[in-house]
């Protein structure tokens, strides 16, 4: 093992999430990693979301739980960058305190995800991929949704290990920081800026062979500072439902890295499957379509509401997203296009 390495006993983990408004998909995220990864300290970064109410619940949280550090940002600069705002200056404010602070390892998540489950192994696991690779800084650990297997970034360096073939740093994941430290690492204004600048020096991202965090699918996001689509409410503990541990050895058994929608089963709602983890306004989602359809066929990959979640298995009453099915997926392109400035 490379001596940068934090053996299995010594190693010291920060869990942080940063977000921007969507108080319900805050605390959720919040709230997984407190349950999941007991023991291990928590920073809550709120990126100037400018909402009284969640800035009262995020500091009464903070007074409860010894564990948890808040850091309340009253900027998000969008000016740089229209679809993030200001995430990276808030990420690099995260990794600044988790070096300051001695960390090994920064394990960093936005708001809009869920930690599935967590236990020692997805940490012994990644210590034996950065003493395998040592050109990675950064591993990704949520599940990937079954479209990322579509776009043709994924590549396996040997079995049950990928890795993203256009990143050499992600804005999510599990960062070790002794190499951040000596490669003098920076997020940039841009995720196609940092992936490409330090994927030409070199630097490589792999997947957690046992994915350990959930992306809430068909999500509202911020765009140019304006709220799109509609956040889930919480019908019950959290908005995808934890791994039972029956489900957890079979996520460390299997062969190749479980898909998004195998592990991230929405709880007391139901959403269009297969998943879909950003904003709808591009033709992109379509195009995925399509590549599936080519895949599988038209009656294997055609969308379909996903029940699992949902305790009588019925859609009635129960919160949809997309709301109106497809449609959205079908206005919404056009409608940025015939907006977009010629």
């Amino acid at each position: 093992m490379h001596d940068d390495v934090p053996t299995d006993a010594g190693h010291r983990v920060l869990h942080a999430i940063v977000g921007h408004k969507f108080p319900g998909y805050f605390t959720n995220a919040v709230d997984s990693v407190l349950l999941m990864a007991v023991g291990d300290d928590v920073l809550v970064v709120d990126n100037a979301s400018n909402l009284p109410a969640l800035t009262d619940e995020l500091r009464s949280l903070a007074k409860r739980e010894p564990r948890v550090r808040l850091l309340l940002r009253d900027s998000n600069d969008i000016s740089r960058n229209g679809k993030v705002g200001g995430l990276y200056d808030a990420c690099n404010e995260v990794v600044c305190y988790a070096l300051r602070e001695g960390y090994d390892y920064l394990h960093l998540m936005q708001h809009d995800m869920q930690l599935l489950w967590w236990d020692e192994s997805v940490l012994q696991r990644a210590g034996e991929i950065y003493a395998e690779r040592p050109e990675c800084v950064n591993i990704s650990m949520f599940a990937q949704p079954h479209y990322s297997s579509l776009g043709g970034n994924l590549e396996y360096v040997k079995p049950g290990l990928a890795r993203l073939q256009d990143y050499g740093l992600t804005d999510t994941g599990l960062y070790h920081l002794e190499r951040w430290r000596r490669h003098d690492l920076r997020f940039l204004d841009s995720e196609t800026a940092h992936a490409k600048k330090y994927l030409d020096q070199g630097l490589r991202v792999f997947l957690h062979p046992t994915p350990a965090v959930g992306l809430i699918p068909w999500p509202a996001v911020v765009r140019g500072g304006q709220i799109v689509g509609r956040e889930v409410e919480r019908r019950h503990q959290f908005l995808l439902r934890p791994l039972s541990p029956g489900q957890i050895s079979r996520v460390k058994e299997a062969a190749e890295p479980a898909e998004l929608e195998s592990l991230g089963i929405p709880w007391g709602w139901a959403c269009l499957t297969p998943y879909w983890a950003t904003d709808l306004r591009k033709i992109d989602y379509w195009v995925y379509v399509y590549r599936d359809i080519r895949r599988r066929g038209l009656l294997a990959a055609r969308p379909r509401w996903e029940r699992r979640g949902l305790t009588a298995g019925t859609l009635r009453g129960a919160q949809r997203r997309p709301r109106s099915g497809l449609w959205p997926a079908l206005v919404q392109p056009v409608w940025y296009a015939v907006r977009r400035p010629r």
